[in-house]
């Protein structure tokens, strides 16, 4: 298998994984829970990796679209 296509569908299968755990923090993660650190409480920490996660599973999920599509054209 040449490389750009095993790098793109390892880039997509990780940024669709980092993108569903980016979500699901951002939408259900801390609700309930008491605690934090420091002055940030439980939502205000998943909110702050919910944030980070789903930037971080676009630019992933990008990069493997863009390496598959450089290698077909």
């Amino acid at each position: 298998m040449p490389l750009p296509i095993a790098l793109g569908i390892v880039l997509i299968c990780i940024g669709a994984i980092a993108l569903s755990f980016g979500l699901y923090a951002l939408l259900r993660g801390g609700r309930g829970q008491r605690g934090g650190i420091g002055p940030l409480s439980e939502r205000g920490v998943h909110v702050i990796a919910g944030i980070r996660m789903t930037l971080i599973g676009a630019a992933s999920l990008a990069a493997g679209v863009y390496a598959l599509w450089s290698y077909f054209n």
